[in-house]
């Protein structure tokens, strides 16, 4: 996965995001949460144009 792919659309956060929460000390979702915002508002499903 590149680091420009989109992972949470709803939050625009990428995959490149999700791996700097993790190199600044992200363990759980719930600090990948906080950290970038991702998995917050609930529409990436709506707004995936994969739908997913």
């Amino acid at each position: 996965m590149q680091d420009n792919e989109m992972i949470c659309w709803c939050s625009k956060v990428t995959a490149g995001a999700i791996r700097q929460a993790k190199q600044d000390g992200a363990i759980t979702m719930e600090d990948i949460r906080r950290m970038t915002g991702a998995c917050t508002l609930g529409r990436c499903k709506e707004l995936s144009p994969r739908g997913r």
